[in-house]
């Protein structure tokens, strides 16, 4: 049974809410990738210490792990981007904290309206570079020099952090223009630390 069949009236508070909710997950789960990007640059850099310690006890094991510094600057590029996003719903960006307390309400308003729009400009061109940057590395075939990674891979994954970088761009753009808090405090770890 559908919501008019049962005679429920949505309002256009009701599907923001929802739209928050799920960019909210969104950033979140971006948020989570971004943490396993870093737990595995941890295991690799341990890895690669280790491989270097085993190599001077025996000959047969190669001082270093090739791929390393390049998969891990894939990997945080990959933290950095995908994390982005709930960073920013979580209001955790680093900002002139100066400006913004020195205001108004309505001067903040003003500044997170004009600095959110600035930002999703950006960042939506951000994003269709890195897309067609990875469209490219598809249809050319390119791959790394040292590991012959598709270069496809780690572009898409860097266009995906700024697709959601740029829907929560978006979503602070509309939360500042309709009066709803931008930050999140369910996305907040830590909040305890504000104090």
């Amino acid at each position: 049974m559908t919501d008019i069949e049962a005679g429920v009236q949505r309002t256009p508070g009701d599907t923001f809410a929802r739209v928050l909710r799920v960019t909210d997950a969104l950033a979140l789960a971006g948020g989570w990738a971004g943490m396993a990007c870093l737990v595995l640059i941890s295991a690799l850099m341990l890895a690669q210490v280790g491989v270097a310690f085993a190599s001077k006890f025996t000959t047969s094991v190669r001082g270093d792990i090739p791929i390393a510094w390049e998969y891990g600057s894939y990997m945080m590029g990959a933290a950095f981007l995908l994390g982005s996003g709930m960073t920013l719903r979580a209001d955790r960006h680093i900002r002139l904290g100066v400006v913004v307390q020195n205001c108004g309400p309505r001067m903040v308003r003003v500044l997170e309206i004009v600095s959110s729009a600035l930002a999703l400009c950006f960042t939506v061109f951000l994003t269709w570079s890195l897309a067609g940057a990875a469209h490219r590395a598809i249809l050319m075939g390119t791959v790394s020099i040292s590991s012959g990674t598709p270069l496809w891979i780690p572009q898409s994954v860097f266009a995906l952090g700024t697709a959601l970088l740029a829907l929560q761009f978006a979503m602070r753009l509309a939360c500042a223009i309709a009066r709803v808090p931008v930050a999140s405090e369910a996305l907040r770890f830590g909040g305890e630390l504000d104090e």
